[in-house]
Formats: structure tokens, C-alpha cells, sequence
């Protein structure tokens, strides 16, 4: 694995996978892609998870307080092995049980523990090619998945589900009362195999089952084209490591056209490496930071613009919706910051928590809330999301029926500048 790349997660699960984001530094994805919303973390491996944490070992004396205090835990497993009239869990699920419970008292939907199969899981997602259903998603109110996107092409599309349907069990188990994570370990599954998901759906009294066929789904990372009038087209689906490259070439091949300004898409694009981000941002900037990173202990990290950007003076639009998280957001809001251009479409996802993911001794993974990154002007977008200047719905309706109007309002404001 690498060690010191750096990514955005935007807890956004592809149906296809947990996406995004491994023992690596990243922008958590505000949303999971099942399949596939940034986090920023650090190896455990890597010098600066301790610089970052402060003190990433507990100290001496924060072990002799947990350690007696641990020893309720003792007690109640001794009752329940002497008592309980069912089946116990085993040591080791039982240890697994006890780490999720203390994650889940912090009330961050952030800080995760993955278990050594989900862990794995968790690195191979990192190729960027999926098994599942294509959807980005994040936990529904009351409980369940939130579909906050599906993918062009995806089986989540073809089966017929929407943005704003919560799935709420799959194959018949109930999923309210179960962790985002473990409930799309049930929706994932390999290629060619079916999955049955309840859905709630806003306007329809009852719950209805709809059958998905999972399919391998790898999402092309840069799609481009000329629009008519003269306008360029350039889609960038996820920030992984080739992403500054692709875009680049794209960038160089579309402005040799001459066109007349650029649209840059980021709808549904969760995230992805921190590097790419940075990278990606400087094709548009000229100058100053493109985002903040901000400790508990004060500590605040600039990553600053790079030389040599390529679309710094053409007209530009950026695209976002519910589904532009982590790095995507961090790049937007930069240049919304910069006034550099204009963002039209929905607001955005909100994901601004940096982790670290550390690797422990079994194999299983403990994924660490550490810090929240800011907009260059200091806006914090965690829990907020950016809001774009011109505010555009792209309903069901309109995907349905083939329409963007977001894309019809980007080409009228390049062309008219209004």
C-alpha cells in the first residue's frame, strides 16, 4: 500500500464497494459509493499521523484510568457467558462489538471501525473499479441508506432507483438500526448475482421492493467533449492518482479548440487524493491557497496553489449538486473563494472531516476524526456544504426524460454572462 498519498473520502459508497480511501491520507467522501462522498487521513505507518494527532499513543496515565475502567467490560461478558440463554458472539466478535460501540458513542458518522474483511475491501475499492449497484450514498434520518446520486449506466439507474430514495432493508433484513457501513457490506455483493432492496420513496404510502442485478462498475475517472457554440465540456468523476494527468491532457486538448469558455463538472464526484485536489485546483487558480486544514490543537496546514496551471483566464462554470464532496467541494470552493467562477447547480454535499486510518495488530481498521478543512476565505463546509451562485434543480423527472437543465443554465451563462 502506499503510504504517504493523501486522499478525500467523501463517505460515499459506491453500491459497488466502500470507496474511496484506505490506510491513506484523505478527505473523507462525505458520502459512501456503494459501489464508491473526503476524509483526510494518515497511515499508521507514516511519521506524520503522530504529528498530526499530537500524541497518537495513549499516555501512561491515560492508560492506568481505561484500564480499570475497562473492567465493567470483564464483568458483564462473565454475567452473559454464565447466564445469557442464546448464542454468545465469539472473543473476537465480541472485542469487535465493543470497539464499534465506543465509535458509535462519538456521534461522528465519520470515525468508523472496519473489521480485517472490510478492511481489505476497503484497499481494493482504491482501484477505482467496483462490484455493486452504482449509487453514492450516506445514512438516512431515522435510519437506512440515502441514495444522494446514482450513476449513469449504473444498475441502480437501470433498476429504476432515484436520488432521495432510502433503502431501508435488503433481501428482507431490516437496516434502520444498523451502521452505514454495515448496511452497504449487505448491498455490495460480487457481479451478476441479485440483491433485493426495500425502498422508501417520498410520495408513494408504502415501502416496495425493487431487485438490482450488481455489475462491475468502473467509472471513466475524465469524460470531454465540445458542446455546440463553442463551448468546452470536461466531467471529472473521481480524484485519484492519474486524475491531475487526465485532466491536464483534456484541459490542453479542449483549449487548443479555442472554445468560448469551459464547463467543469463535478456533480456526483465524491472525492478522492488530497494531491489531486491541489493539483487539479491549480489548473484554475493563479495564486494563493486552495485549502486549510485546521487541528484541535490549533495547528492549521496551507496548501497552496501550484505553477503552471493551463486554464487560469478562459471562462469557466463549475457544476456541482448533493453529490460534490470532499475533494470535489474543496476545488469548487476555491474557486468560488477566488471568484475565478461560477458555480451552478444544488448545494453540496458538506464533507470537511479529516481522518487517519490506522491499521491495528489483526488486521481490522479504526478510521479517526482529527481535524476539518476550510474554503482559502476560512468557510468551513463541514455539515454545510457550498452553496452554488446559481441555484439549478436536476430532478428525477428531468434524468428520465434526458433533460439537464444545469448544463442548458452553465452553456446560457457562458454564452450570455447572466
Amino acid at each position: 500500500m502506499k503510504t504517504a498519498l493523501r486522499i478525500f473520502l467523501a463517505v460515499v459508497i459506491l453500491f459497488v464497494g466502500i470507496a474511496i480511501g484506505a490506510n491513506l491520507k484523505f478527505f473523507s467522501h462525505a458520502l459512501p459509493e456503494i459501489g464508491a462522498t473526503g476524509t483526510t487521513t494518515v497511515p499508521s505507518s507514516s511519521p506524520e499521523a503522530t504529528t498530526i494527532l499530537g500524541t497518537s499513543i495513549p499516555t501512561p496515565a491515560s492508560v492506568k484510568e481505561i484500564k480499570p475502567a475497562f473492567g465493567i467490560v470483564w464483568e458483564a461478558w462473565q454475567v452473559l457467558s454464565e447466564n445469557f440463554y442464546g448464542t454468545l458472539p465469539t472473543p473476537k466478535e465480541a472485542a469487535y462489538d465493543a470497539i464499534r460501540g465506543i465509535v458509535q458513542g462519538l456521534g461522528d458518522p465519520f470515525t468508523n471501525f472496519f473489521t480485517p474483511k472490510q478492511a481489505k475491501q476497503f484497499e481494493e475499492d482504491m482501484s477505482g473499479k467496483f462490484e455493486g449497484i452504482g449509487a453514492l450514498v450516506k445514512q438516512a434520518e431515522g435510519g437506512g441508506i440515502l441514495i444522494v446520486e446514482t450513476f449513469e449506466n449504473s444498475p441502480a439507474r437501470k433498476a429504476g432507483l432515484q436520488k432521495g430514495d432510502v433503502i431501508i432493508a435488503v433481501n428482507g433484513k431490516d437496516i434502520t438500526k444498523m451502521s452505514l457501513e454495515a448496511a452497504i457490506m449487505l448491498v455490495r455483493g460480487p457481479a451478476g448475482t441479485t440483491v433485493k432492496l426495500t425502498i422508501r420513496r417520498k410520495g408513494k404510502e408504502e415501502p416496495f421492493d425493487v431487485k438490482v442485478t450488481r455489475a462491475k462498475i468502473d467509472i471513466p475517472v475524465v469524460e470531454k467533449k465540445m458542446l455546440p457554440n463553442d463551448i468546452a465540456y470536461l466531467k471529472l468523476n473521481s480524484f485519484t492518482s492519474n486524475s491531475p494527468k487526465r485532466v491536464h491532457e483534456a484541459l490542453k486538448e479542449l483549449l487548443a479548440k479555442h472554445p468560448k469558455g469551459l464547463i467543469f463538472d463535478l456533480r456526483g464526484n465524491g472525492g478522492g487524493y488530497l494531491d489531486a485536489a491541489v493539483s487539479i485546483g491549480s489548473e484554475f487558480l493563479s495564486g494563493g491557497d486552495v485549502l486549510v486544514e485546521k487541528f484541535k490543537n490549533g495547528k492549521e496546514n496551507h496548501y497552496k496553489v501550484k505553477k503552471n496551471g493551463i486554464a487560469r483566464k478562459i471562462p469557466l462554470v463549475v457544476l456541482v449538486d448533493g453529490g460534490t464532496a470532499s475533494a470535489a467541494e474543496i476545488v469548487a470552493g476555491a474557486i468560488q473563494d477566488d471568484k475565478r467562477g461560477i458555480l451552478i447547480g444544488e448545494k453540496t454535499f458538506g464533507k470537511g472531516s479529516v481522518q487517519i486510518i490506522r491499521k491495528l495488530s489483526d488486521g481490522s481498521e479504526l478510521k479517526v476524526t482529527v481535524a476539518h478543512w476550510f474554503t482559502p476565505k476560512g468557510r468551513a463546509i463541514h455539515g454545510k456544504g457550498i452553496e452554488p451562485d446559481i441555484v439549478v434543480k436536476l430532478t428525477p423527472e428531468d434524468q428520465k426524460a434526458g433533460k439537464d437543465p444545469q448544463l442548458d443554465r452553465a452553456v446560457q451563462y457562458l454564452l450570455t454572462g447572466k
